[in-house]
């Protein structure tokens, strides 16, 4: 025996002693820190680019994001070189509806659990990692739904929801397939109690509709909300408006409202109001690209984009290109005027410091789900909004008013996140140049899912 092998008294020191002879070295031991270098950071915050950022992700959580200098990658990690990429927090979306559109189908018996998982893919699919169903889901299955993803049994964006929002009896929701799933309310006693059940549901929101479809239904009044605003905050919820007119939007401030889920489409929204908004911290979602179609009077460009043929289908593509066909010159112009008056009174919102976040209103017919997110963003910073603003307001802003710890790249935030083979600081529709998805730290099989559509 060598002196080295007499030291060892043992059978377990004898191989120890073995191994310190040999001059091998244990393994160290194995990190579960992925570290993405390389790519250009967009944390989300509204702030510049980090160029040559460095993200680690740890066990699905964020564990630190910055600068190559300035972030030390653990010995062992898994490092994914993502150079010439941008990585940007994945969009949450406060206004959507899930369960209706079924390719050219929009009804009622579309709700079911495999259509809506269906969807929260899609959503998934272009980088939306959240999105509320805001006010039209009948019945357990959403919250079912989204009970599942909490336990880590269910995928795609992660569903919130409003549960079933309060109108007057049948003025809900514009589309009559989904007008039924509204409260109706003609008291306050009614009002109330509904306020309650939606609370009893655990939902998100409290959403309300205060517009009498050009006259084709009775408005939810003062004498309503009042007390369901009242209500609601006594339950610690939240209150969303949907609104048309610039008036309702008034004394809806004043009477407390939380949020708004359109602008006011009747007129521009005046500095009076703008400032009453900014006051009180309403937040407002802008809505834009479901009303830019009033401005076309030909199929957009975005309808040829290659990105939105790969989950709508051909019927569905063809339909959109159908609906233009008998619009008019006039018709355009007067749409164009409107909308443009909607992008005004954006701009002085953003100007005047109010809170703006993303709701896109997708999920009705051909409002394509996910896509349209895309489309949203642009509009916004065609409306004077910088690209970095407007990645904000569809990230961060969102997430701090449903309250869930996404939409920004930062430590101990959920590593959700996509990565782009564009920078969109440089133009906003780089956010569709897509190269993957990443949710809580993995990623998303985007080829399987284009395949099965």
């Amino acid at each position: 025996m060598t002196t080295c092998m007499r030291s060892v008294s043992a059978i377990v020191g004898f191989t120890l002693g073995l191994t310190a002879c040999s001059g091998s070295t244990p393994e160290p031991p194995v990190s579960t820190v992925v570290a993405y270098e390389g790519a250009t950071l967009i944390t989300g915050d509204g702030g510049p680019p980090l160029g040559g950022g460095v993200l680690l992700v740890n066990e699905g959580v964020i564990a630190d994001v910055g600068l190559a200098a300035n972030v030390t990658v653990p010995d062992g990690a898994r490092v994914v070189d993502l150079t010439g990429k941008t990585i940007m927090p994945t969009l949450v979306d406060l206004h959507g509806h899930v369960g209706f559109v079924d390719n050219l189908s929009f009804d009622n018996a579309n709700y079911t659990r495999e259509n809506i998982t269906n969807q929260l893919n899609r959503y998934a699919y272009y980088g939306v990692g959240a999105i509320v169903s805001l006010g039209t889901d009948p019945g357990n299955l959403a919250f079912e739904l989204r009970a599942d993803q909490q336990a880590g049994i269910l995928g795609g964006a992660r569903l919130h929801t409003a549960f079933r929002g309060i109108a007057r009896p049948a003025a809900g929701p514009g589309a009559p397939t989904m007008r039924p799933t509204a409260f109706g309310a003609e008291t306050e006693e009614e009002a109330r109690a509904r306020v309650a059940e939606i609370a009893a549901s655990n939902a998100s929101f409290v959403k309300i509709w205060v517009d009498d479809r050009g006259g084709s239904v009775e408005k939810l009044g003062l004498d309503l909300y009042r007390p369901i605003i009242e209500e609601a905050h006594a339950h610690d919820l939240q209150v969303i408006a949907h609104i048309f007119f610039a008036d309702d939007a008034r004394e809806l401030v004043a009477a407390g409202i939380d949020g708004f889920a359109h602008l006011a489409r009747d007129v521009e929204m005046d500095d009076e109001l703008v400032a009453a908004i900014v006051e009180n911290d309403v937040f407002v979602m802008p809505n834009l690209a479901i009303s830019e179609r009033g401005r076309n009077s030909e199929p957009p460009a975005w309808v040829d984009d290659p990105l939105l043929a790969e989950s709508a289908s051909p019927e569905v593509l063809a339909r959109i290109r159908e609906s233009y066909v008998n619009r008019t010159a006039e018709a355009a112009a007067r749409g164009t005027e409107s909308f443009a008056a909607m992008l005004r009174s954006l701009k002085k919102l953003s100007d005047a410091g109010a809170r703006i976040v993303l709701g896109a209103d997708t999920g009705v017919q051909d409002h394509i789900q996910g896509y349209m997110e895309h489309r949203e963003l642009e509009l916004i910073v065609e409306a004077g909004i910088s690209p970095a603003a407007a990645i904000r307001i569809a990230t961060s802003a969102p997430a701090e008013v449903l309250g869930v710890n996404t939409g920004l790249l930062a430590p101990g935030k959920r590593a959700d996140f996509i990565v782009l083979d564009a920078n969109p600081m440089y133009g906003i529709s780089a956010t569709r140049q897509i190269a993957s998805v990443y949710l809580s730290g993995q990623a998303l099989d985007r080829e399987a899912l284009r395949a099965g559509w």
